[in-house]
């Protein structure tokens, strides 16, 4: 499957991998190949052709969405979801530059971003999905708040000592971290009553900075309202 479009200069890659692709017979290989294009065609028709660029072989499949960072979370999360159906699928996730060059086999997708994704996927085995810091934060600012379902998940490191800081999936996370601000809130509103009460009995006469504008009749009235607003309390 292939569908080759102009590219700009930045787009969130998508790299989906099958596990153990070379180790595995020929046969073998020719059937999950087709899975994996059957996952391909079931998932992609939810993406607009014009935003999407998308090249695959040799047991990976490579899907460049442009400028939908959401978008690309979207359809990897789904693919996810497929692959646990039986397709053994490692998927990595980047935003930076790509291109098109001409390959052996045809065209190909090139770039850093395409090099990082694969670097995540390779080390996605455990995870199944593993995203970068720069597709974080083009998240974060395609759609703010979209961002919380990914957790860190520590750093790696490649053959050449490139260290990439990256980011798992955890739906949860958001629940979680609403619960978090939720107890944070509460635990304010106690701390703010339970220092209203402390001072006020800590310091029983408050201040009256109009007696000394008073005569000694409004003054006692005074002292009297005090009293019984204090006796009400």
């Amino acid at each position: 499957m292939t569908e080759v479009q102009h590219l700009p200069t930045l787009s969130s890659v998508v790299l989906l991998r099958l596990r153990d692709y070379a180790r595995r017979p020929v046969a073998e290989q020719a059937r999950l190949t087709a899975q994996l294009d059957t996952v391909l065609a079931l998932l992609l028709p939810d993406m607009r052709a014009r935003d999407r660029v998308v090249l695959d072989g040799h047991g990976t499949a490579v899907v460049a969405v442009l400028a939908n960072p959401p978008a690309a979370l979207a359809f990897a999360e789904r693919a996810l979801r497929a692959g646990e159906a039986g397709l053994a699928l490692s998927i990595g996730i980047d935003h930076g530059p790509v291109e098109i060059t001409p390959g052996e086999r045809g065209e190909a997708l090139a770039g850093d971003g395409v090099a990082t994704a694969a670097v995540l996927a390779a080390f996605a085995a455990e995870t199944g999905l593993l995203v970068s810091k720069n597709f974080h934060t083009a998240l974060a600012q395609s759609a703010p708040g979209a961002q919380s379902v990914l957790v860190p998940a520590g750093g790696f490191s490649d053959a050449g000592l490139r260290t990439y800081h990256a980011f798992r999936l955890d739906r949860d996370a958001r629940r979680w971290r609403q619960r978090r601000y939720a107890i944070i809130a509460v635990s304010a509103v106690v701390l703010l009553v339970g220092a209203a009460v402390a001072l006020r009995q800590w310091v029983p006469e408050r201040p009256r900075p109009l007696a000394p504008y008073l005569d000694k009749t409004d003054t006692q009235m005074y002292d009297r309202l005090t009293r019984t607003n204090r006796a009400r309390r």
